[in-house]
């Protein structure tokens, strides 16, 4: 067996799997998606279940089991949020104050003037409680809201490319204003959002989530989402002129070598 032969075998033994394992990660991360605001109890009982269909799962479905399961264990364990995530806190007690909290390196928040809090191990689902109990150990009779800000990267046509955070009741257009607007080439009909560089969002359904001014919340636009807004298309005069003049040379070319060709014959 020669290498080329030896590669083309390899080849064909691993397209199967390569087939099989593409879809893995999609399923897997669609699934977390669904359980964004799940509770811990609901988080036990998926991952409960998920084990148990793991004893009897076909050779298919078990890298996507076993996928879903390691997602699952990871929020259990380590929470929900990243360094650099930021929500909203209101706190009502005689007074009503507000705050923007940013989580830093060491997964801690600066609470107002209080000590500071841990979100390692807390789930989206029990930011507000946890929260309450954090701020109700040195105040009493407070109480506590909390919405977590989404934070999207913006690029493309729009005025002020970045990162800009907003709160899952923001319809998307508000992510556009902030960043400055579209800019006058930009072509909100092509405009995509996507996931870890994947498309969840585009075409006919993109533009219809602008104009009709759609939140963020109802169209699952999580955080580390990309917003891109591309340029019309346009047409490149500068190389249209420039082939056409290449193809004019061409035709005038062959031009001349058929006058000299049959001008010899005759000569």
């Amino acid at each position: 067996m020669d290498a080329c032969e030896l590669h083309m075998n390899v080849l064909k033994c691993a397209l199967p799997l390569l087939i099989a394992i593409s879809p893995v990660t999609a399923l897997a991360q669609k699934t977390s998606d669904a359980l964004q605001q799940a509770t811990r109890v609901q988080l036990q009982a998926k991952l409960a279940q998920l084990n148990s269909d793991l004893t009897r799962a076909k050779a298919e479905q078990l890298l996507i089991l076993q996928e879903q399961a390691s997602i699952i264990r990871g929020r259990l364990h380590k929470g929900d949020f990243q360094v650099g995530d930021r929500f909203v806190i209101v706190l009502r007690q005689d007074t009503v104050r507000s705050d923007t909290l940013i989580v830093r390196d060491s997964l801690r928040v600066a609470v107002l003037n209080l000590p500071e809090f841990s979100v390692f191990g807390v789930l989206r689902s029990e930011l507000e409680e946890k929260l309450s109990a954090h701020v109700g150990r040195f105040l009493r009779n407070a109480a506590v809201r909390a919405t977590l800000l989404t934070r999207v990267s913006v690029t493309g046509a729009v005025e002020r490319p970045g990162f800009y955070y907003a709160g899952p009741d923001r319809p998307i257009n508000d992510l556009l204003t902030s960043a400055g607007g579209p800019a006058v080439e930009a072509d909100l009909s092509r405009m995509t959002v996507s996931r870890v560089g994947k498309k969840i969002l585009s075409g006919n359904a993109a533009k219809r989530a602008v104009e009709d001014g759609s939140t963020l919340e109802a169209l699952n636009i999580q955080s580390g989402d990309t917003v891109h807004v591309p340029l019309k298309r346009k047409l490149n005069w500068q190389l249209i002129i420039q082939l056409s003049f290449i193809t004019m040379s061409l035709l005038f070319a062959m031009l001349q070598f058929i006058q000299w060709y049959y001008g010899r014959d005759q000569a």
